[in-house]
């Protein structure tokens, strides 16, 4: 199967042009200035991958880092490679390797005050081509879960004292491409 070319690193940014044969997907939450640190911890570890119920590496993620995600899902384990390709103080994103289900690319940034989950992709192989539906499902249910978390994050440092209850915890929709 064709695997179209992209720019690596490139979910680390506001997706101006989805490179052609991908799929963007993209979810955003508004982050107080006083969470924003615990926030910023929890997603540049691999912490926020577990919180979502992936298996993880154990090192923190680095760039050039190689390893396997793994997700069980109806009783079946899946091993993901992957490959870090950007790691910073507001998050990281990493590259699916051969024997993902996906051929693409997810990041997780916090920036300007605004955690955003964003990835392109398309099924790697014709098999996952044919369960396509399914796995844009639980890609978007994963984002959907990513953003729980940091939600979840939010509230336990607003309900610690550490950030002002009720503001700047709106969801914002991504614009899936």
């Amino acid at each position: 199967m064709r695997r179209p070319p992209y720019e690596r690193g490139v979910t680390r940014h506001a997706l101006v042009d989805v490179p052609s044969g991908l799929r963007a997907e993209e979810r955003s939450v508004e982050v107080p200035e006083t969470a924003r640190p615990a926030v910023s911890a929890l997603i540049r570890s691999w912490e926020f991958k577990r919180r979502a119920g992936f298996g993880t590496p154990d090192a923190a993620p680095k760039e050039g880092q190689e390893g396997r995600l793994s997700k069980r899902v109806l009783g079946v384990r899946f091993s993901e490679p992957i490959r870090v390709v950007w790691a910073s103080e507001h998050g990281f994103g990493y590259e699916t390797r051969p024997g993902h289900p996906l051929y693409g690319e997810e990041s997780f940034v916090l920036d300007d005050g605004v955690f955003t989950a964003r990835s392109i992709s398309r099924p790697a192989t014709l098999l996952w081509v044919v369960l396509a539906p399914a796995l844009r499902w639980m890609q978007r249910s994963t984002h959907d879960r990513y953003i729980a978390i940091v939600s979840a994050e939010v509230r336990r440092c607003i309900d610690s004292g550490r950030g002002p209850a009720g503001r700047g915890s709106g969801v914002r929709p991504g614009n899936p491409k």
